[in-house]
């Protein structure tokens, strides 16, 4: 089932590179390229643990990997969100030293949050479908608003993991025939990271729900 998610996913993004409507998103922006190539490096990871039972330490560095290439290429917050104003403040602006940390260590959390409620049969496609289907909805509400710009990949990212949840639930329903495996898991944790990365840790405007849907997955 990962891998099936993993080719649906470059199918996704060849399309969308093709399309008028994300020529901004893909034209000099090196953060495509800097997801496809995390995601390669975290569906790898997963594989591996499926088919020969990788230790975590060496799983975790594996995700640690994955994150270091996302913020290689890019894709890095700015901001880190704070819930019920602790300190004083919502926003805390991340400084060149903190942000690649604190984007790496989303990462995984993220990544190993999808993968330990991947136990029941639709479960883990189901949650990242509703999460995938509320972040798209706000970033295409803050870009309707004026206060996303057209090459952020927040919305397209949440979009296709909510596409791939959806194509891969009528295999994974109880009783589920095809199992996603730590390869598919691991995989949309990383989706999932990429839009609260780019949306929630890039934003600083006093917006509502701003703070609760860079929490929420």
């Amino acid at each position: 089932g990962g891998a099936a998610m993993f080719v649906g996913f470059l199918a996704a993004i060849a399309v969308a590179s093709r399309m008028d409507q994300f020529h901004e998103m893909f034209a000099d922006n090196s953060e495509p390229f800097g997801l496809i190539l995390a995601a390669g490096v975290m569906f790898v990871v997963g594989a591996l643990d499926d088919l020969i039972d990788v230790s975590p330490p060496a799983k975790v560095a594996g995700q640690v990997l994955a994150g270091v290439v996302l913020v290689m290429f890019g894709v890095s917050m700015f901001y880190f969100r704070m819930p019920f104003d602790l300190f004083g403040t919502d926003t805390v602006v991340l400084g060149a030293d903190w942000a690649p940390l604190v984007t790496t260590a989303w990462v995984v959390v993220m990544t190993n949050a999808i993968n330990l409620i991947d136990g029941l049969d639709g479960l883990a496609a189901g949650i990242v479908a509703i999460a995938g289907t509320a972040l798209f909805l706000f970033a295409d509400q803050l870009f309707d608003d004026g206060l996303l710009e057209g090459n952020n990949i927040a919305p397209l990212v949440a979009v296709i993991a909510v596409g791939l949840c959806l194509g891969f639930l009528p295999f994974n329903w109880s009783p589920g025939s095809i199992m996603m495996g730590d390869s598919g898991a691991l995989f949309l944790g990383l989706l999932l990271a990429v839009p609260t990365i780019t949306v929630g840790g890039r934003t600083d405007f006093d917006y509502s729900a701003n703070t609760y849907f860079f929490f929420a997955p």
